[in-house]
């Protein structure tokens, strides 16, 4: 989302919310209900900013839960991290286009920090199928997954790079240097995710796809 000029993913990740949205964090209430029901429990006075405070929070705390339940092994834990931020980043950017083509919009920003506790599940889902003989089974159609998974990928990102506003599409923000940047960085991300990932065929790999291609926007525009 661009609420500002060339505002860029790090600063969409950690703008600031409105003073009413700074609850303090309540991770023993986050670690035993869903998002939902966290926000249900903890917002006062409903607001756009409190919604996205408390699926970041309660994203935050499982978060660290799955850390602690990682540490005894550090590998597996450094992988999660790692993937964890590069997908924030591509959900950010996903806003962002989606932002850009739309001529500006808050439900772009806001669709970007309420999406962490859907991804937040599912890393712990991959992290706890990682950790068992499950993980590591083979077959054709886990390997069939992590194919087409990478193909979409690849198309997404190819779609993307083809946009360009329609004649009619008088209110969009785009310029084509900024969005060449953007879909640049949209591309790295999405590498290195793949390269921690691997393309081995298994059951965990396969999961782990999934969490690429869940995007917060289609690359074509249409929504």
């Amino acid at each position: 989302m661009r609420l500002l000029p060339a505002l860029t993913v790090t600063a969409l990740l950690t703008l600031p919310t409105s003073a009413a949205a700074q609850a303090p964090a309540n991770c023993a209430l986050a670690n035993a209900v869903d998002s939902g029901s966290y926000a249900t429990l903890t917002i006062d006075i409903w607001s756009e900013a409190d919604e996205d405070n408390a699926a970041g929070t309660w994203a935050d705390c499982r978060a660290a839960a799955l850390r602690r339940s990682l540490g005894g092994n550090p590998k597996l834990s450094a992988r999660i991290d790692g993937i964890r931020k590069q997908m924030q980043q591509l959900r950010a950017l996903e806003g962002q286009f989606a932002s850009i083509r739309a001529g500006g919009g808050t439900m772009y920003s806001h669709a970007i920090p309420r999406s962490f506790p859907y991804l937040e599940e599912q890393l712990a889902g991959l992290a706890a199928l990682a950790r068992t003989p499950l993980g590591a089974q083979t077959g054709q159609h886990y390997a069939a997954l992590v194919a087409q998974a990478r193909k979409d990928h690849a198309a997404y990102v190819a779609a993307l790079r083809a946009y360009r506003p329609k004649p009619d599409e008088t209110y969009s923000t785009y310029t084509a240097a900024e969005w060449k940047q953007l879909v640049d960085r949209y591309e790295t991300l999405g590498r290195a995710v793949m390269q921690t990932l691997g393309a081995r065929g298994d059951a965990a790999t396969a999961l782990g796809y999934t969490l690429l291609n869940t995007t917060l926007f289609p690359a074509d525009g249409d929504f």
